[in-house]
């Protein structure tokens, strides 16, 4: 027997099931984006602390950043069809929105990564003089 429902539902009433698949997601791109702001430390702000870090943190974030869709699309019930997620993103699919900005993250990264790598330490910093 179910009992009537009276009165009005809020959205903060409702529980959302979500799988460890799903929550996975943004923890892994937090490690990416941790690990990325400490290579960048080294590399653009030149903090000598994190120096010995560079290397591993830039590969920590290259190789997690590639693994990261992996339990969006262990979750779906077709992965295979996840490439026209990506493809043709729709406005209204928070889950293809995501991956439409990932896949425009995993570009930027991949390019700042050649090109700091690329680019090479630049120690001493340049000196800049300032005429008043």
């Amino acid at each position: 027997m179910q009992i009537p429902v009276q009165g009005f539902m809020y959205p903060n009433e409702v529980e959302l099931q979500w799988s460890v698949l799903i929550v996975l997601y943004p923890f892994i791109t937090g490690l990416v984006a941790g690990a990325f702001i400490l290579a960048s430390l080294e590399r653009v702000f030149r903090v000598e602390a994190v120096k010995p870090t560079y290397r591993l943190a830039l590969l920590t974030a290259l190789s997690f950043l590639l693994v990261a869709p992996l339990p969006l699309q262990l979750h779906l019930g077709h992965p295979e069809r996840s490439l026209e997620m990506y493809l043709t993103p729709h406005r209204s699919s928070a889950m293809a929105m995501f991956g439409f900005v990932y896949l425009w993250y995993l570009m930027a990264v991949l390019l700042l990564e050649i090109w700091l790598e690329r680019r090479g330490p630049t120690y001493p910093p340049p000196r800049i003089d300032i005429h008043w």
